[in-house]
């Protein structure tokens, strides 16, 4: 095996740790019912849009005596979001400050004239463009393997009672 391919395998290896850990703060910060309660947050906003759209003064009026609570709950998950993006980009930034110093310079050759901007050199891929590809084509699979979604690090299950909710909804 070559040096540049090694290189590269322990750049695949380093990003799915990496994605790993990210994955495994977000499932201990953001539990299960914090995603319960960003749902109902959700199906309350979508709720008092119909009434909005209909012109449902009752419903509305009545909605927006919970309005208050719905705010709280969106406040306290778009804290614990904002921890785990804090906490994912000083990862995310300080394994690749530490890979640059070893692997900067490595560059794999791309067929023909393959172009893609900002990640490619003279018809090589650099190691910035090869980590940062590498880094978001394993995040949604290693999410889902998780049992997390993309929005915010949301559980992708929904509990039977979501789904009575939203049946009744409809």
């Amino acid at each position: 095996m070559n040096p540049s391919s090694f290189s590269m395998l322990l750049i695949i290896i380093i990003a799915i740790l990496t994605v790993s850990i990210t994955n495994f703060i977000r499932k201990s910060i953001i539990k299960k019912q914090d995603m319960e309660k960003m749902i109902e947050a959700n199906l309350f906003r979508q709720e008092l849009m119909r009434a909005k759209r209909r012109g449902d003064q009752k419903t509305i009026q009545k909605l927006e005596k919970r309005m208050d609570y719905i705010k709280k709950i969106e406040f306290e998950i778009m804290k614990k979001n904002l921890v785990v993006m804090i906490i994912s980009m000083a990862l995310f930034l300080g394994v690749y400050c530490i890979m640059s110093m070893s692997f900067g310079d490595i560059g794999v050759p791309l067929p023909g004239d393959f172009f893609i901007p900002l990640i490619t050199q003279e018809g090589a891929l650099t190691f910035y463009g090869w980590y940062i590809l590498v880094f978001f084509a394993i995040s949604l699979p290693l999410s889902k393997a998780f049992g997390l979604g993309m929005m915010g690090g949301g559980l992708a299950e929904k509990s039977s009672q979501d789904k009575k909710q939203e049946k009744k909804a409809s």
